[in-house]
């Protein structure tokens, strides 16, 4: 993965294919690894770059207080560096919290967005959630907090039937995992974060999606935001937990793939799925 200097630290990245551009911006977690289910499919008709956070996999780690606003800022010197004619932003969770605030500073800067699994302002719901993150990070075992994590982001049903699979996945997690002091400054940027000021400036058109078994960020949370911003369109899926990208990756693909056609950006007699 390449790396280039990025409003002061160093970002690393992945671009592929060709077309129209595309930004896919992580959650929590942060890494451009997130969205490998999504790469294959989207890179067929569009220049796809993922990249790693600030305090986020290979990117750097500075040691000081993050802010949604410090990441949005780091992603739009991403997006001038990289030359890339108004992309859309696809972001979940805090990708799509990035998303707000860079749309409502930058009105002209992305084409369209989506708001995956997002919300607009912290409420007790979201804090309680990560009340309990908090204290399993801050314990004796990352095992417990990767695993802990997973039922913020998985359906039941998920788990019981991959069980198998993710638990060694995520327990392989753990040695790419930043310090427990990144992860927490990453937690205190998300749980501050506030646009609901904000959202009545964004003119990016925009599709809000999630899932409605979403315990993380429930479906109130992207009503709040289809309503905040003017024009923007709201799909809830059935299923799939706060990552539904991952459990229900053609349900995703199709969904966000149809508002790149209704946008304008892929023909619509484009072999997409």
């Amino acid at each position: 993965m390449p790396s280039i200097l990025t409003n002061g630290i160093q970002t690393h990245y992945e671009q592929i294919g060709s077309g129209p551009a595309l930004v896919f911006v992580s959650g929590l977690g942060g890494t451009g690894a997130y969205w490998a289910p999504q790469i294959e499919a989207f890179a067929k008709h569009f220049t796809v770059v993922t990249y790693d956070q600030r305090g986020a996999g290979s990117s750097d780690h500075p040691a000081e207080p993050y802010s949604i606003k410090m990441l949005a800022d780091d992603l739009h010197a991403l997006i001038n560096v990289l030359q890339l004619h108004r992309p859309v932003l696809i972001g979940h969770s805090t990708g799509g919290a990035i998303g707000q605030v860079l749309s409502a500073c930058e009105p002209d800067l992305l084409a369209g967005m989506v708001q995956y699994a997002s919300w607009a302002k912290s409420d007790a719901h979201f804090n309680w959630c990560f009340r309990m993150r908090r204290a399993l990070l801050e314990g004796e075992s990352l095992e417990e907090y990767v695993h802990g994590s997973a039922l913020f982001l998985y359906p039941p049903e998920h788990i019981r039937d991959h069980a198998e699979a993710l638990s060694p996945r995520l327990l392989a997690s753990v040695a790419r995992f930043p310090t427990r002091e990144t992860v927490l400054r990453r937690i205190d940027a998300i749980t501050a974060h506030d646009a609901v000021a904000e959202l009545s400036l964004i003119r990016t058109p925009t599709l809000v999606v999630c899932a409605q078994d979403d315990i993380l960020t429930p479906p109130y949370q992207s009503r709040r935001l289809a309503a905040g911003i003017a024009g923007a369109e709201l799909q809830v899926v059935p299923q799939g937990g706060h990552s539904f990208s991952e459990t229900e990756t053609e349900t995703f693909n199709r969904i966000t793939l149809d508002f790149l056609a209704r946008i304008g950006l892929l023909k619509t007699d484009a072999p997409v799925y």
